[in-house]
């Protein structure tokens, strides 16, 4: 069998289907039978949670984990780390390193039970891996996956678009009631500012870490740093500091050793709502994608507020029209960073190779989701109709150049090809308000398939 480079998520998808695999047995002979698979773990720890295996005659009750090869184990090094105790079970796709030296061992040694899941399947790989891209599990179908097929694609692309300009207004709304909190607290010039820096340091947390980035962004003040002249470095200073990654007492480097002295002696008395290191996600994170990484970008973001006139240029932009996005992203892909972030992507952690801390993709998504609502709720204020039209007539034309998780899979399961951003939009916005929700009652796809009298299971509802 040719030992495909599988990543464990897909290796997740045939442990969950009890139909790919049969008689299982342990390396060492062991007969396992599969009574619940587990529930999917999302965060740090085994991959799967509260499954229940026989193994032999004796009922077993914990945690499974999921890796492509025995090694795994020992480079994931899970042996000394306490959430993997209750691991009952571990599934290896390939037998490429069956040795002594890479057995799976709890701290006491005592072997963990392993199954090489690729000897026990009941199809080929090929096969498998084209009926998963085809049929998403049911835990991963929207209630109407299989009736939304009668539905004409024409129809529900249109009724996607207006979900999607539904999720722009719930977007410029959200500004404007921060808008609302922060109207008694900053003076009006520096209020949109300070509503650019808290959404934009949103975006840069993506789903794992926004509510820590925009946490932190409520704890920084535009007008006081202002106020007190604050230098590149004593920003940078204060948001890693406010961010709680300055703790430490042993960096190596001089750049963290600095930002440290700073912040104990100058600015840490300054700010006393201090975040703790442990409310931030690095687990299951790209490097490119790690906090410590967006807090650089973030903290060069403010000093281009500050001192580079970021937010007038942005209004500029869409009252000069021209180029308008390629204009935008420049301006986001200029914003500079501290050098010591072109080869690091944690304090005291090196790269081998240039860092880029913002990638085109991720600009993109912050032009979509803040900067156009931003300036459209600016430009109402203004007021300045011009702007406010030229943003929703964009907004409706822009082709979607990425999908994210989300968006891919309504278009599969709506049996439909996103092109538009309004209606990648309108997927997102239908997924989390609706779908999940099972208000199919409310969505104008589910009221042309399911009747009132009619009992909708939800619990094939899609979860992420």
């Amino acid at each position: 069998m040719i030992k495909l480079n599988l990543n464990e998520n897909f290796i997740s998808r045939i442990w969950e289907n009890k139909s790919y695999y049969d008689n299982l047995e342990t390396i060492d002979g062991q007969k396992i039978k599969v009574i619940s698979t587990g529930i999917r773990n999302k965060d740090e720890g085994p991959d799967y949670t509260n499954a229940t295996i026989k193994i032999n005659n004796y009922l077993y009750t914990g945690d499974v984990e999921i890796h492509k090869t025995l090694k795994d184990w020992f480079n994931h090094k899970h042996k000394n780390r306490g959430k993997y105790d209750k691991v009952i079970l571990q599934i290896v796709m390939w037998d490429s390193d069956i040795e002594d030296r890479y057995i799976a061992e709890y701290k006491n040694f005592k072997k963990i039970p392993t199954v090489i899941l690729s000897k026990y399947l009941t199809k080929s790989i090929h096969a498998i891996w084209r009926e998963i891209i085809d049929n998403p599990s049911k835990e991963f179908r929207i209630p109407c996956y299989e009736d939304n097929k009668k539905i004409e694609a024409d129809k529900k692309i249109y009724i996607l678009e207006n979900i999607g300009l539904k999720r722009f207004h719930y977007r410029a709304k959200r500004i404007r009631d921060r808008y609302e909190t922060l109207n008694n607290k900053l003076v009006n010039n520096t209020i949109w500012k300070q509503l650019l820096m808290e959404f934009v340091f949103e975006a840069l947390g993506f789903s794992k870490n926004k509510n820590q980035f925009l946490k932190l962004a409520k704890y920084i003040l535009l007008d006081e740093i202002i106020d007190k002249n604050f230098s590149e470095i004593e920003i940078s200073a204060l948001l890693y500091g406010t961010a709680g990654f300055l703790s430490n007492n042993n960096f190596k480097d001089e750049y963290p050793k600095t930002l440290k002295h700073i912040w104990e002696n100058k600015l840490k008395e300054y700010n006393h709502n201090i975040m703790d290191f442990s409310e931030w996600n690095f687990f299951r994170l790209r490097p490119l994608n790690f906090p410590t990484l967006r807090i650089a970008y973030a903290s060069g973001f403010i000093n281009s507020i500050i001192n580079d006139n970021f937010f007038e240029k942005l209004v500029i932009c869409f009252i000069r029209k021209t180029n308008l996005i390629k204009n935008l992203s420049s301006l986001f892909q200029n914003v500079r960073i501290d050098s010591y972030w072109n080869y690091n992507y944690n304090f005291d952690k090196p790269s081998k190779i240039k860092i880029n801390p913002i990638g085109k993709q991720r600009i993109n998504d912050i032009i979509v989701n803040v900067v156009m609502p931003l300036i459209f709720q600016y430009s109402l204020f203004q007021p300045n109709e011009e702007v406010c039209n030229l943003i929703l007539e964009i907004y409706c034309k822009m082709k979607e150049m990425s999908k994210n998780e989300i968006s891919k899979a309504m278009e599969k399961q709506l049996h439909i090809k996103i092109k538009k951003v309004v209606e990648s939009q309108g997927a997102i916005h239908l997924h989390n308000f609706y779908c999940v929700k099972g208000k199919c009652d409310f969505c104008n796809i589910g009221k042309n398939l399911f009747v009132k009298e009619k009992e909708i299971d939800y619990l094939k509802i899609i979860l992420y």
